[in-house]
């Protein structure tokens, strides 16, 4: 939005007046023509300096203020226009281009109940839904976590129809609606994160391909001169710089001696499990005791008009250009965010490697990249190119940063869920990068589904739908934050800090464990309380024979029993469990499936509906009957082996299924149940190492 310039010539004129001056009053004074002065009052004629003072001098407005309305910079201004011109460029788009897309808080189209056929109800889903993370919804853009489309469809076929509205109140990147859209019913997504909301509402609006093709060829002239300075070293203009490897430089802690990390690893001497040996002294130390001094390319990868890329130590021209770079300032919009221990996910590391703010996560010459892109985007484009456009270029954010962790064998990708900087890592080439994530996004709208149904995406709090009227939604899917597993306000930040909107932390519904109270940090009880809400906020808004499908994993009892407590509270019951499996795990899962961390590789699917009749009292004191837990890993361990978090969440199943408490089932004690009824641990998974006896010590008395 942009403000009209202030115009002095209706002040002018209506002061004259007040002073009971004349036109050849003013004229006289200012040595000028009586025209000349009504020119000046209809704003047609600017003033000079010395008109400007004399004029300030009759009626009592400053000469500065007159003269800004004649479009005249005032002396100091002009001064630093020409001491510091890509300074004062960067600071007027800083405040320009801000916001370079902005989504709605609210539905334009609101629901209404309307009496509706008959559903099949979730029974007929299978208890076990296995899917995988290949499909094109996958790799149009990242995002911390993801319920597949597929894992999702079933449900909706089952218990909505054609031209319903399906409700999803954290939304994430919106595959709730695009699993709607497919199966022709329309959709609500909501969530408190602004990247999220972006991301959704990207994954779920179309866009003529014609039009982005065009507006990313003129972001293309727009940037090209640039990228090519950046990704170029003048000594040979045909090669392409596509990414460059960097190292960490630390220094030892006996002998101050400085020490490249690269040479450690390629040398693959002086690391293993003791330590880390000090090539200069010999000493042993661990590496969060080394001291960060500085980054230094240690390898440029180049391409030369071919997908072909060759690998050479950096050269002194390569070298210059680096420095050419960090040297030259950067003309753009570019984010200010702070990074420091307010953050659940800020480590000591960052601030040893000096990210104090979301910028240094950047290389100097992939920050300017990206700036530069950005305002070519905001430039070029508007409406919803603009935002198509902004998809691709969050979408390659994460692997321009330095985040992107080095691999002995190829590039792979950047870690989710964390924002850890490697000691080794890539810096890539941003335009490289955006132009293979915009073919990406173009092929996705190209197979955008032809379709009436429609979805609307809100940036909102879970907690509060009050735009949404009772009773008006026959379905709704939620896939929560896990407790304290992800901290989506911190892992968003970067693309949130590129868009320009950042998570109101504040809101957020995790367990924190850093952020105290007064920073907005949440308890497992306030994390319980605000699951409530929102669960109340599903009740309210669903139809009274709707259903609710609430997507859930943890490893913590007590996550579990927030959840069975808020469940309850909103007037809500279990209807059927199913074990969801995405394919490919998370780091984090890749970990449990090793034995690194105690986490499960698995979810559970939870269909909810308005209970009848009075509520179950669960006794949170007490577990469940032995029988139950006793009979579901028994059933595990004859079908050939399952690892323990496939057990574990198959006795969660259970004890959903017929309204049981979850006090005690943790992974340890599932594993401790499955050696205690004869089961051995082989290969990862347990099987029955003997043949049982007729009563197992966990039989109830």
């Amino acid at each position: 939005m942009t403000t009209k310039n202030w115009a002095a010539g209706c002040t002018i004129r209506a002061r004259r007046a007040a002073l009971g001056l004349s036109l050849d009053d003013v004229a006289h004074a200012l040595g000028v023509s009586k025209t000349y002065v009504s020119y000046v009052e209809s704003d047609e004629r600017p003033l000079t300096d010395e008109q400007a003072h004399k004029l300030s001098s009759i009626i009592g407005i400053p000469a500065d203020l007159l003269l800004l309305s004649a479009g005249r910079l005032p002396d100091d201004v002009r001064q630093i226009l020409v001491s510091d011109t890509a300074g004062v460029a960067a600071s007027i788009r800083q405040q320009k281009e801000q916001h370079a897309v902005e989504y709605p808080t609210t539905v334009t189209a609101v629901p209404t109940s309307t009496p509706r056929a008959r559903v099949a109800g979730p029974l007929g889903i299978p208890k076990r839904i296995a899917v995988t993370k290949t499909k094109s919804a996958y790799r149009a853009h990242s995002y911390h976590t993801k319920v597949p489309p597929e894992a999702i469809t079933p449900f909706i076929e089952a218990l909505s129809q054609p031209g319903d509205t399906v409700l999803d109140l954290f939304s994430g990147s919106g595959m709730t609606g695009v699993a709607a859209l497919a199966r022709g019913r329309n959709a609500i997504l909501s969530d408190l994160s602004p990247a999220a909301v972006h991301i959704s509402r990207n994954y779920n609006t179309a866009c003529s391909v014609a039009e982005f093709r065009l507006a990313l060829d003129r972001v293309e002239r727009a940037v090209s001169s640039t990228m090519r300075w950046l990704y170029t070293a003048v000594t040979h203009p045909e090669r392409k710089i596509e990414y460059t490897t960097w190292s960490d430089v630390f220094q030892c802690p006996e002998c101050s001696g400085n020490t490249l990390y690269w040479d450690m690893v390629q040398s693959s001497v002086g690391i293993d499990a003791k330590g880390i040996t000090c090539p200069h002294c010999s000493s042993v130390s661990r590496k969060t005791d080394l001291v960060w001094v500085r980054e230094q390319p240690v390898q440029t990868h180049v391409s030369a008009g071919s997908n072909r890329i060759q690998s050479h130590d950096p050269t002194q021209s390569e070298l210059d250009l680096i420095a050419e770079v960090d040297a030259t300032p950067i003309p753009y919009w570019v984010p200010n965010v702070p990074f420091g221990p307010e953050r659940e996910m800020w480590r000591a590391s960052h601030l040893a490697m000096q990210i104090t703010e979301v910028k240094q996560f950047f290389t100097k010459r992939n920050l300017h990249a990206l700036a530069a892109l950005r305002h070519a985007i905001v430039a070029e484009s508007e409406g919803r190119v603009r935002e198509a456009l902004m998809f691709a270029f969050t979408a390659c954010v994460n692997r321009a940063s330095r985040r992107y962790q080095w691999n002995a064998k190829r590039p792979t990708n950047v870690m989710t869920g964390t924002l850890y900087v490697s000691s080794l890592r890539y810096e890539w080439n941003v335009w490289s990068l955006f132009r293979r994530k915009a073919a990406d996004v173009e092929r996705y709208f190209a197979t955008f589904p032809v379709t009436d149904a429609r979805v609307q995406v809100m940036n909102r709090s879970a907690t509060d739908l009050s735009c949404i009227p009772d009773a008006t939604i026959p379905m709704v899917f939620m896939d929560p934050p896990f407790g304290s597993n992800i901290f989506y306000a911190d892992s968003s930040i970067l693309w949130e800090a590129w868009l320009g909107l950042l998570t109101d932390h504040t809101e957020e519904i995790v367990v924190n464990k850093s952020r105290g109270r007064v920073g907005g940090g949440k308890t497992l009880g306030d994390y319980g309380g605000l699951m409530t809400r929102a669960f109340s906020e599903v009740s309210r808004v669903l139809s009274p024979d709707g259903y609710a499908v609430l997507a859930f994993s943890n490893s913590d009892d007590k996550v579990w029993i927030e959840i069975q407590k808020a469940i309850a509270a909103a007037g809500l019951e279990t209807a059927t469990v199913h074990i969801l499996d995405k394919g490919q795990p998370s780091i984090k899962g890749v970990k449990g499936v090793t034995g690194k961390e105690t986490v499960t590789t698995l979810d559970l699917l939870i269909t909810l509906k308005h209970r009848r009749g009075l509520p179950k009292v669960f006794d949170h004191e007490r577990a469940a009957p032995n029988v139950l837990i006793e009979g579901a890993v028994t059933v595990c361990l004859k079908n050939g082996g399952c690892r323990t978090d496939e057990i574990y969440t198959t006795v969660i199943q259970t004890l959903l299924t017929c309204n049981e408490t979850l006090l005690g089932i943790t992974m340890p004690a599932i594993a401790a149940r499955c050696a205690k009824l004869g089961g051995a641990e082989v290969d990862g998974k347990w099987v029955f190492s003997y043949p049982r006896e007729t009563k197992s010590d966990y039989s109830d008395d």
